[in-house]
């Protein structure tokens, strides 16, 4: 009986599981079917037949090696920022006693309750006054100065680092810049991970920055040349199925090669 209540959650987790990845699957299996079997009426999950024309179609279709690049081209950039700033940012709010930092704390909080619909058109505004639209400026700048849910993230790590150690350093005669990067930094390590991690999946597949901010096609990211599929009156969707694949692959490989740190960041985060 025991054994059986301990299995119960595992089976739940288990459902809620194939729940969440059969949209992929569908997806998957229907990249490889030809665009008459996908839509034949009584069609199984899986093709009858394996095609690779869809994955053909996406490179005939839209230019994807450039619009992978320029996609990595902001999103290392965002992730630069991110790692660079971001701690930073925590650094001063959690670890250094300054006069009102509370107060700027729950300033930074409370602009994440602001969504970004209602400073879409100013923000919009301010980058054509400055004669940056067109450019992956917009897209880029913000990164290196700050996100808040990066730095609640961060600042919340940081109070789990012991400050003995910064005393100490201080007591050695160690500067703020040299307790920073000599203790603070290295021993965040996963939290920097964890911010990594967010800011390429938010990067990475971001639409309404880019289509804001971008008006040449030889700009485009990916998930604006994925638009490409949807024609006026029809949509290739089997070809779109591909393009989604090739298009979620990086995010896929990043989660599976970085869980472990995008767990530990996240189990220690908030931790005093």
């Amino acid at each position: 009986m025991d054994k059986i209540k301990k299995a119960i959650p595992y089976v739940i987790l288990l459902l809620l599981a194939i729940l969440y990845l059969f949209p992929f699957l569908i997806m998957f299996t229907t990249s490889f079917k030809t665009n008459a079997e996908a839509f034949e009426a009584g069609a199984g999950l899986f093709p009858r037949k394996i095609t690779f024309e869809n994955y053909r179609n996406v490179f005939e279709v839209i230019p994807f090696g450039r619009y992978l690049g320029n996609t990595l081209f902001i999103t290392l950039f965002n992730m630069a920022g991110a790692i660079l700033v971001t701690p930073m940012i925590a650094y001063s709010l959690s670890k250094l006693r300054w006069r009102g930092r509370r107060i700027i704390f729950t300033i930074v909080m409370s602009t994440m309750l602001i969504p970004y619909t209602a400073t879409m058109i100013p923000l919009y505004k301010l980058w054509v006054s400055f004669g940056l639209i067109g450019t992956y400026v917009p897209l880029i700048l913000p990164a290196f100065f700050g996100y808040p849910y990066y730095i609640v993230i961060m600042r919340q790590f940081m109070l789990s680092l012991p400050d003995e150690l910064f005393e100490a350093a201080t007591i050695d005669g160690c500067g703020h810049l040299r307790r920073f990067f000599n203790i603070a930094f290295p021993l965040s390590t996963p939290g920097i991970t964890t911010v990594a991690i967010f800011s390429f999946l938010f990067t990475f597949s971001d639409f309404l920055g880019p289509l804001l901010y971008i008006n040449k096609q030889t700009q485009f990211t990916l998930s604006l040349g994925l638009q490409a599929f949807l024609n006026e009156h029809t949509v290739e969707w089997t070809s779109l199925m591909a393009a989604s694949v090739m298009f979620i692959l990086p995010v896929l490989l990043l989660f599976i090669f970085a869980q472990r740190y995008f767990i530990e960041g996240i189990a220690t985060t908030g931790i005093k």
